[in-house]
């Protein structure tokens, strides 16, 4: 019986036209490689908190021939990529309001994280959101029945490690193919 839903943030509940980072190129006429210079390297340790945000990415502002300040970067950005898909949040209020819990799972910073949470409104339709591998997460639920948690994403290969653990684990491609698997679990229960 599923109790538990953990849904991948971006490419399922957000969704973007295209990464910042080509956007950025785009509109601003920079080089991709000059932007892709920091995701590369200086965002990595920020994803895991590591490091901060604002304080790396703060040198590639003259880089990037940004004028304005570092929160107004971090506002246009996070404005690139805050596309909510409302089928997905509808599926998810009718799942909490049958009783399951569901969760947000995402390997974003904490000021992206932030800004979907409380800008975009994403806490008031999930029961929180997890950061963490697989194995802290079912720490962190409770130590759950396995077969009771449900997990999503768009990438395969971030849905291995879910079902080494236990869990059951779908690909999300579309909203019709996840409406479909959904009620099939929910009819099994």
């Amino acid at each position: 019986m599923i109790k538990t839903v953990i849904f991948d943030t971006d490419g399922m509940v957000i969704h973007r036209k295209m990464r910042f980072s080509q956007h950025f190129s785009e509109k601003f006429k920079i080089p991709l490689e000059k932007i892709n210079l920091f995701f590369e390297n200086e965002f990595q340790p920020c994803l895991i908190g590591k490091a901060d945000l604002k304080q790396k990415i703060k040198k590639y502002l003259p880089i990037w021939g940004w004028q304005k300040s570092v929160d107004e970067l971090l506002q246009y950005w996070f404005e690139c990529e805050n596309i909510i898909d409302n089928q997905i949040i509808g599926s998810v209020q009718k799942l909490r309001n049958d009783g399951i819990k569901c969760f947000l799972s995402t390997n974003n910073e904490k000021y992206r994280v932030e800004y979907l949470l409380n800008i975009v409104g994403l806490k008031k339709y999930f029961d929180g959101i997890k950061k963490e591998f697989w194995q802290i997460v079912y720490n962190r639920l409770g130590n759950p029945d396995k077969e009771s948690v449900l997990c999503w994403d768009d990438e395969a290969k971030k849905l291995e490690a879910a079902k080494k653990l236990g869990f059951l684990a779908e690909l999300y491609t579309d909203f019709k193919n996840y409406e479909n698997k959904i009620n099939y679990y929910l009819t099994k229960n």
